[in-house]
């Protein structure tokens, strides 16, 4: 019996070692957000929500990424939150994914709040 138990704790502990070693370091998932591909298709995915975003028109004038918020999630990609306008309130959080080499915005949750800016509740 001894003998089992210590054999599945050794798998256990195996199985847990290859699954971190999987797994992207914080700085790492940070520092790929940056590249112009990812960046241009977080813009887009705005510019969906708001075609005037980033333009004088447009409601949507800035964003920023909360790095400290940075997922790793398990369909291999990486979740985030994007704040609108500099404001905490007007979030949207987001899967970022890359496939055959190519970034996409996988899923992506607005706020009430932005929904509210958005439509002009707000």
């Amino acid at each position: 019996m001894k003998k089992i138990v210590s054999l599945l704790m050794l798998m256990f502990s195996v199985f847990f070692l290859v699954a971190c070693a999987n797994r992207p370091s914080k700085e790492a998932m940070n520092e790929e957000l940056k590249k112009p591909e990812v960046v241009a298709v977080i813009e887009e995915s705005l510019k969906n929500l708001d075609s005037d975003a980033f333009t004088e028109k447009g409601k949507i004038k800035s964003y920023e990424i909360n790095y400290d918020k940075t997922e790793h999630n398990s369909r291999r990609g990486i979740e985030i939150e994007i704040y609108i306008n500099g404001d905490s309130n007007l979030k949207i959080n987001s899967l970022i994914t890359k496939d055959n080499g190519k970034y996409d915005v996988a899923v992506s949750v607005e706020s009430k709040e932005l929904d509210d800016f958005l439509e002009g509740r707000k």
